[in-house]
């Protein structure tokens, strides 16, 4: 694992920088760093070196995000080989522009990349990263993300805001090129997956799942929104890879011109027919994506750069979306759960579950949600069966 190194916040390098390598004069408050395979500068703040969302800082930079940084890069790499061009993008909510330096400087796939950001300290720290590690393909302008720019529209437009991405979704889709992909990131779990259920209404329109499927129904909840926003200007927005990790949740979607045949998998859980892990019967989320989080065949060519800040961490992650991704199911199981439900003595281990649903014939996989999580294709019975047999060996 490649460490992140930033002057001033503990992690070994020197501190006083204060001019680039051109001589410029930079801020004493920002430091040379590197993530991944990308220098840069950013902010000595101790607040911005924090794990999760802490306090925000005057200049948001949060190094747990990383990973999700290196996933970016593989997912934008393989989207610019299938469209066979060098990219436009759009970093709608640049802040240091940490991700548009790794772009251009870690993947063939850049051509152009606007960064907009309105906070004056953030601006400036994004325009000396834009001047000494962005060249001429990264352009920097003080703009208001709620509203498309004039130079759209684009191939890729990415929103990773400090919480909600909703105000920003409107700009974004009404910003891409037919078949463009939206990267959106959702940091506002207490919202999407928790308590705050009046918040989760008015900014996603719908209602929190309060299970032990909150995560992967607050992932649902966010890909439901993006759909919703997309019929309401004739486009369609389809996953093509989605996951929950940590403390937030991240989605790319293909936006296509809508056709009038479009399903719509928008779902309330529960619904009638509803085959899904068992629900306490007071759960009640929704509507929600009910279609599949990735496309399998896209995911085929998705790799983690060598660039990685977190290689092993990328690969991992990428392997059990590959697997998790051949099985069509709603929801996943978790084993405290069902061993609860069950009453097992002694739950088995997760490969043990595996092996005995795919020996009984239905598809099963790992789930990216939960280390002790799976996802099968078998009726809630069948699971039951093959949980209580394993628990009398």
């Amino acid at each position: 694992m490649r460490l992140l190194t930033v002057s001033g916040v503990g992690h070994g390098v020197a501190q006083g920088t204060q001019a680039s390598s051109e001589g410029k004069t930079i801020s004493p408050a920002w430091g040379k760093a590197r993530e991944g395979g990308s220098e840069l500068y950013l902010p000595r703040d101790r607040r911005a070196a924090q794990r999760g969302p802490a306090a925000r800082s005057p200049v948001f930079y949060n190094p747990a995000m990383a990973l999700s940084r290196d996933l970016t890069i593989a997912v934008v790499a393989a989207f610019a080989e299938e469209r066979g061009h060098p990219l436009r993008a759009w970093d709608a909510l640049s802040a240091t522009g940490v991700r548009a330096v790794r772009l251009l400087r870690e993947t063939r796939a850049m051509g152009e990349i606007l960064c907009t950001e309105l906070h004056p300290e953030a601006l400036q720290l994004l325009r000396a990263n834009a001047r000494d590690w962005g060249g001429d393909a990264m352009v920097v302008e003080a703009r208001d993300a709620r509203s498309p720019p004039p130079q759209g529209p684009f191939d890729l437009v990415d929103l990773d805001p400090y919480g909600t991405p909703a105000p920003f979704l409107e700009a974004a889709l009404r910003s891409l090129s037919p078949g463009g992909l939206l990267a959106v990131t959702a940091t506002d779990m207490a919202v999407l997956a928790g308590p705050e259920r009046s918040a989760c209404e008015r900014r996603y329109g719908a209602r929190p799942l309060r299970t032990y499927l909150c995560r992967e129904a607050g992932l649902r909840i966010l890909l439901g929104a993006v759909r919703r926003e997309a019929l309401r200007w004739g486009l369609r927005a389809d996953p093509i890879l989605s996951y929950a990790h940590d403390y937030y949740v991240r989605a790319f979607l293909r936006i296509l011109p809508a056709r009038g045949e479009d399903p719509l998998p928008l779902r309330s859980i529960p619904f009638e027919g509803y085959e899904g892990p068992p629900l306490p019967s007071s759960a009640r989320g929704g509507p929600l994506w009910t279609g599949p989080l990735c496309d399998e065949r896209f995911l085929e060519g998705v790799k983690p750069a060598g660039t990685s800040a977190d290689l092993q961490g990328a690969t991992r992650l990428l392997e059990i979306l590959r697997e998790e991704s051949g099985v069509h199911a709603l929801f996943h199981y978790e084993m405290g759960e069902e061993a609860k439900r069950l009453h097992l003595s002694e739950p088995p281990s997760r490969g043990a579950v595996l092996e005995a649903l795919r020996a009984s014939g239905w598809k099963s996989a790992r789930t990216h949600v939960t280390p002790s999580g799976w996802r099968t294709e078998a009726p809630p019975p069948e699971v039951a069966r093959i949980l209580k047999g394993l628990d009398r060996r």
